[in-house]
């Protein structure tokens, strides 16, 4: 029995530590589009306090990750450079503002912008969509969206995407289509979502998709993708 305990208690002692090791000291994010409700996170202990904007009038909540949860975003704050961001990026008066303060014991950071965020044109050291991805890493690290779903086809640009598999339907709700990042991970996007960093899912056929894609010009344009064809398999 007594050694039953002993392990049992170790057990624990090993579970906090490591819960110390990836809960960092100080986090205080926000986001604020501007024309739509402001959302901020801010570490209370080992709780995130979220409170959500609406002009004058403020909701609060609280949410508890776990250790899983807090060791998956340290993973993605480290793999997508969060450490080299610039303390400030600026395109403007106008546009969506944010904030980001972070300390771990190895490692801390601050930044925020009005109207830019991070880019690998200026840093070729981060990759694709830094902002992006970290706003992935948020949603993932409370359990829900942050300010607005992301999708994951959002990291990557819509020609890097794989259309693999559709759903047609008559009805809008029940069609989707699923599509492959360079990282071989397959993603459901339904019609009315987001395809890659500009594009959208629009209609869904038996063996083709259609888009509306945001160009660099401002301008729209349709494309419509094709479902890869299958590899014959080997004899």
């Amino acid at each position: 029995m007594r050694a039953a305990l002993l392990l049992a208690l170790s057990f624990a002692g090993a579970a906090l530590a490591q819960g110390d090791a990836v809960l960092p000291k100080v986090f205080v994010t926000r986001i604020d589009p501007g024309l739509q409700p402001a959302h901020s996170l801010q570490l209370d202990g080992t709780t995130l306090v979220h409170t959500i904007h609406f002009g004058a009038d403020i909701e609060t909540r609280r949410i508890t990750p776990s250790t899983v949860q807090w060791a998956a975003f340290r993973r993605a704050l480290d793999e997508h450079m969060v450490w080299r961001w610039r303390p400030n990026y600026r395109a403007g008066a106008a546009g969506t503002s944010w904030s980001l303060k972070i300390e771990y014991p190895d490692r801390s950071m601050a930044s925020a912008g009005v109207g830019a965020v991070p880019d690998p044109a200026e840093d070729a050291a981060l990759p694709k969509y830094p902002f992006t991805r970290y706003q992935l890493a948020l949603q993932d690290l409370i359990g829900q969206p942050f300010v607005r779903p992301v999708s994951p086809t959002e990291a990557f640009d819509v020609e890097d995407l794989t259309l693999v598999s559709t759903h047609s339907s008559r009805k809008e709700p029940e069609q989707w289509a699923d599509f492959r990042d360079p990282r071989g991970n397959v993603h459901r996007v339904r019609v009315g979502e987001r395809v890659g960093a500009f594009g959208k899912l629009e209609r869904v056929g038996r063996s083709s998709v259609g888009l509306t894609v945001l160009l660099k010009e401002g301008e729209e344009q349709q494309r419509t993708v094709k479902l890869a064809r299958r590899k014959p398999a080997p004899k």
